[in-house]
């Protein structure tokens, strides 16, 4: 029986690409936690953190006002949204049927806002969604000077998520109720406010 036989050119070629796997093996070890680092700090400071340019993503980021309410968008090339909103009667499933529609047709990222504010005419307050091509809505927030309120909240967190493209997303959903000892209590519809993004 024979031995195989190795020539001193193949002995070489084995070697390098021992050597070559382990280096590679090394550096996705040592790359990893650096990764995981700059996925860290881009959501600590209010940034997408974009894994898939193919799907939507989203986060909340924080803001300084208790009457504001801020996210980051992705939208990825090819697909359009109909932004929405409501603060008519919340439903904790599904969506009012009106409310304002901002229309989002150009792929990339995206600042949303929604803000409360004091209408300088009546006194009340006012919700508005808000991007960089536009503002709509002027809904009544009368639960705002409740005294004693307690609400529910859903939505995005302020970690990046990502989405199928074609999927319905609940950017935010406050839910309040007056006087109510829990969350459970809070009717069904109540008042708040909702904000959604919709596929075409």
């Amino acid at each position: 029986m024979r031995r195989p036989r190795l020539s001193l050119l193949s002995l070489l070629l084995i070697v390098a690409v021992v050597a070559s796997s382990l280096t590679t093996a090394m550096l996705w070890s040592e790359v990893g936690p650096f990764r995981r680092e700059v996925s860290r700090l881009r959501e600590e400071v209010g940034e997408l953190d974009l894994q898939d340019p193919t799907r939507l993503h989203a986060m909340r980021v924080e803001t300084r006002d208790d009457l504001e309410w801020k996210w980051r968008l992705w939208i990825p090339q090819g697909v359009a949204y109909k932004l929405r909103t409501d603060a008519e009667a919340i439903p904790a499933e599904g969506y009012p049927r009106g409310g304002g529609t901002i229309w989002l047709r150009e792929p990339g990222e995206l600042v949303v806002r929604y803000v409360i504010r004091r209408d300088a005419r009546s006194g009340g307050w006012r919700g508005s969604l808000k991007t960089r091509g536009g503002s709509v809505g002027s809904d009544a927030a009368p639960w705002v000077e409740w005294p004693s309120r307690t609400y529910t909240s859903g939505g995005v967190g302020t970690s990046t998520r990502a989405f199928p493209a074609d999927q319905t997303v609940d950017l935010i959903r406050l839910r309040v109720g007056e006087n109510v000892k829990s969350t459970d209590d809070i009717a069904d519809p109540a008042p708040g406010f909702v904000v959604w993004l919709e596929p075409l």
